[in-house]
């Protein structure tokens, strides 16, 4: 800098000073390769070895598709899914940084599926095959009457999932709107206050999405995937943050290691005194009703458990058969949760399968392709966000009986094993 300013007061060409200046930073930069290449190489090789055994462990693992026949009439609300999902936590272990780095593991995840083709609508769930007879049980034990058969044809396989002069395609993943503390519009919402002792009025939010499905003609296909792994409680003390600022209580400051340290020695030094802090008392701030019940709804969402989440949906079918229509439906579907003063779902653009100039078109299909990829092999999303139990069972259970589809399979009575003592002639 002294250089730099002497030389200017003395009629330099600052130019030449800035040039001169940068010449001497890179014979610097040049003479320390032998510590920074190899330094990049490594960070290079350990990046690379990592996505190469987290590629590995993902390929190797084995995955079995369950075909779900809802009851005639379940009779629950989806407080029955909520338990299903409530169960589904108890696989949560943290990954080790060994086995995540040597192995590639990865927490292991759930695909909960809606599939709607020519009017016909199914539920599936597709589930690592260590988890089948807990996902059973599971279901079973809310939902006695339905029925549950392992499939060996994966039904994505029907579906066109090549764009070409043929087919088409469109698709996306779903984000939120707000940050994942807020709740999105959960199914007690949508339930209206009985005017008797008894009398629960429920609107099905999975009502207008059957609607749409069993719109479809030949050819056109649409699949929700709702994906889901257990988290910890990090995200708990997320929402607690966003519950003492909206209480206008100041954030707690963690004290770093090297601060610690600092402090401690400083102790030691002769002549130390021990300056006690006062603690302010936070001001009292008077909440207005919209905050108050803000509020209310994190405190609500951060009371159940937590699972990273994704949603991808996609539709397909013939060009000369194709209604864009019916992703808009999709997303209007979704609106149903949605919430101004809360949360609620939007395509992610960055996901979908639209595009802009130049080479939109090819960029376009290049989407569709990567978006095909990922419908199929479930892959989990990249950016997760935290859902609860209850926004969760909001958003798949068996629809009520008064969900009147016609192609939507239900079971009409219930199986069972022959009595036992049965003469057999």
């Amino acid at each position: 800098m002294c250089y730099t300013l002497c030389a200017t007061s003395n009629g330099m060409d600052p130019v030449f000073i800035a040039w001169d200046e940068l010449n001497i930073a890179f014979s610097f930069l040049i003479n320390l390769w032998w510590i920074y290449i190899p330094l990049l190489l490594l960070l290079g090789l350990m990046s690379a070895y990592g996505t190469y055994t987290k590629l590995k462990y993902i390929s190797g693992l084995k995955w079995v598709l369950l075909k779900l026949n809802p009851p005639k009439d379940p009779g629950k609300s989806p407080k029955a899914a909520e338990h299903i999902f409530a169960a589904l936590h108890g696989i949560y272990s943290p990954v080790k940084w060994k086995d995540k780095f040597f192995k590639g593991k990865v927490p292991d995840w759930f695909s909960f599926e809606i599939a709607g083709t020519q009017g016909e609508i199914h539920f599936y769930i597709r589930t690592p095959e260590q988890y089948k007879t807990l996902v059973q049980s599971q279901v079973y034990a809310q939902y006695p009457d339905s029925e549950i058969t392992e499939v060996s044809d994966d039904y994505a396989d029907w579906f066109p999932l090549v764009p070409d002069d043929k087919y088409d395609l469109l698709g996306s993943e779903f984000i939120l709107n707000k940050e994942d503390v807020f709740p999105i519009r959960t199914y007690p919402e949508f339930e209206e206050k009985p005017s008797g002792p008894g009398d629960i009025k429920r609107v099905d939010p999975l009502a207008s999405l059957s609607e749409v499905m069993s719109s479809l003609e030949a050819g056109e296909n649409i699949a929700i995937q709702l994906l889901f792994r257990p988290t910890g409680d990090g995200w708990v003390k997320k929402g607690q943050g966003a519950i003492d600022k909206f209480q206008g209580k100041a954030p707690k400051v963690a004290q770093d290691f090297l601060g610690k340290t600092v402090w401690e020695i400083d102790k030691l030094i002769p002549g130390h005194v021990e300056v006690k802090k006062e603690e302010k008392k936070p001001e009292s701030t008077k909440l207005t009703p919209g905050k108050e019940d803000s509020l209310k709804a994190i405190e609500r969402k951060i009371s159940k458990l937590g699972f990273e989440s994704g949603i991808r949906f996609i539709y397909s079918g013939l060009r000369e058969n194709f209604h864009k229509t019916h992703v808009s439906g999709v997303i209007g579907a979704f609106k149903q949760f949605s919430s101004p003063s809360l949360n609620g779902f939007k395509p992610n653009k960055k996901t979908g399968t639209s595009a802009k100039w130049p080479f939109k078109a090819q960029k376009e299909y290049k989407q569709k392709m990567f978006l095909s990829r990922k419908f199929k092999n479930r892959a989990f999303v990249s950016k997760p966000f935290v859902l609860n139990t209850e926004e969760l069972a909001s958003i798949y259970h068996f629809p009520d009986i008064g969900v009147k589809t016609p192609l939507m399979p239900r079971i009409e009575a219930k199986k069972g094993e022959p009595p036992s003592g049965l003469p057999i002639a």
